[in-house]
């Protein structure tokens, strides 16, 4: 189980105008008993002590209420500020966790820089309204209580994974795509309709993918997020550019949407038969950017450097690899590492790599008329975790049925 700890602050969460408010503590205490039963623990994290009717510490009020014990860290409690960086290193000690093994609940500028500066993903609470921007909002408790009890409670988070050290490959993937097997076809049907149509279940891809991210420590790995282009020209925008965006302000980490670009037209490797599918129709159509925007911005005043640095590649549907391994040799050539992650992976087709890669220029229009010599990584050979499919499918179920 990957969540152990949820931080809460109380201000814009529980108290409004200098009021705490009953009903959502009531609301918090359900969750808090709920959660207990999975062994996950609450703390009110604050600058401040919160008291109850100036008397009962809220601490122990909720204890009461929830009939399990609430703690209350913070400054108060010998505690450095909460703004300041590594502010929350006491607090994981105090509950012997990890920072992926924790979250964040705020909703004020406070909230905002106490999980930025101590890397917390930080859910923002918006039934009291505001314009915090940062953050995944949560419009009810029981939608704080959907996160933490399904998401937060998974065990089998990636189902196919490479990790190829020496080579430089590391490819993670969340399940398998197959719409034929039938333990599959529910949540891979739905994937494709959130990812290309941004219809299905859309919120709950976007919670699927944030919270693998985080609770697999992937998002603490690299320094910059992209996604890989479409097969056409030029950008189109998708929903979950959006949950990229937020997830990278969270931890500082630009997500640059042109990052990778497309110049031209490449055919869809999905609509190809295997044995027709090549790096070239890749590499010939791809480039890297030399000033990205990140993602709602205008382009960057001066050219990205990449070396040294490690970029999240995000994709929906992963075929052979052809097109992954393609943005992680562009990515090669200009001196940065890669992640490359996908949310399925078409079942019982290897991932391909180019073996050498081709001499590229990173940032400009390259040709090659060969088809380069690759490898492959079976896919039979690299499913880590096979009970992944069966999560996803319960998961999205309990998500579906959850009440709002």
């Amino acid at each position: 189980m990957p969540l152990k700890l949820v931080l809460v602050s109380p201000s814009g969460t529980l108290e409004k105008d200098g009021k705490l408010n009953d009903g959502h503590i009531n609301e918090l205490c359900q969750v808090i008993a709920q959660a207990s039963g999975q062994g996950i623990k609450f703390a009110i994290w604050s600058n401040r002590a919160w008291r109850v009717n100036g008397e009962i510490p809220l601490e122990q009020y909720l204890s009461g209420k929830a009939g399990v014990e609430v703690s209350a860290v913070g400054h108060p409690f010998g505690h450095p500020m909460r703004q300041m960086g590594a502010s929350v290193v006491p607090v994981l000690q105090k509950f012997g966790v990890e920072i992926q093994e924790t979250i964040l609940v705020g909703a004020r500028d406070e909230d905002l820089r106490a999980g930025v500066n101590n890397k917390l993903l930080l859910l923002r609470p918006a039934w009291y309204g505001g314009d915090l921007q940062y953050g995944f909002e949560l419009r009810t408790i029981s939608e704080l209580a959907r996160f933490c009890l399904i998401f937060g409670t998974r065990e089998h988070p990636i189902y196919w994974r490479v990790s190829d050290a020496p080579r430089g490959m590391e490819a993670a993937v969340l399940g398998p795509y197959s719409t034929m097997i039938e333990a599959y076809a529910k949540f891979a049907a739905d994937a494709v309709q959130a990812a290309k149509y941004e219809a299905g279940t859309l919120a709950f891809w976007h919670q699927l993918i944030v919270s693998t991210l985080y609770f697999s420590g992937l998002i603490h790995k690299v320094d910059l997020i992209a996604v890989y282009p479409g097969h056409g020209a030029g950008i189109k925008e998708k929903a979950f550019y959006d949950v990229l965006s937020l997830l990278g302000k969270c931890f500082r980490k630009t997500f640059y949407v042109d990052l990778l670009l497309r110049h031209q037209e490449a055919s869809k490797s999905s609509y190809q038969k295997a044995t027709v599918r090549k790096f070239s129709a890749q590499v010939n159509t791809l480039r890297l950017n030399r000033r990205p925007s990140p993602y709602g911005g205008p382009p960057r005043a001066t050219p990205i450097s990449l070396s040294g640095k490690t970029v999240l590649v995000v994709d929906d549907i992963c075929t052979s690899g052809r097109s992954l391994d393609t943005a992680r040799a562009y990515l090669n050539a200009a001196g940065a590492k890669s992640i490359l992650f996908s949310w399925l992976k078409t079942i019982n087709t290897d991932f391909y790599s180019m073996e050498p890669a081709p001499d590229l220029k990173p940032f400009g229009v390259n040709t090659i008329d060969a088809e380069p010599s690759s490898m492959s990584y079976r896919y039979i050979d690299h499913i880590v975790d096979p009970q992944a499919p069966a999560e996803i499918h319960e998961v999205l179920d309990r998500f579906q049925q959850w009440p709002t």
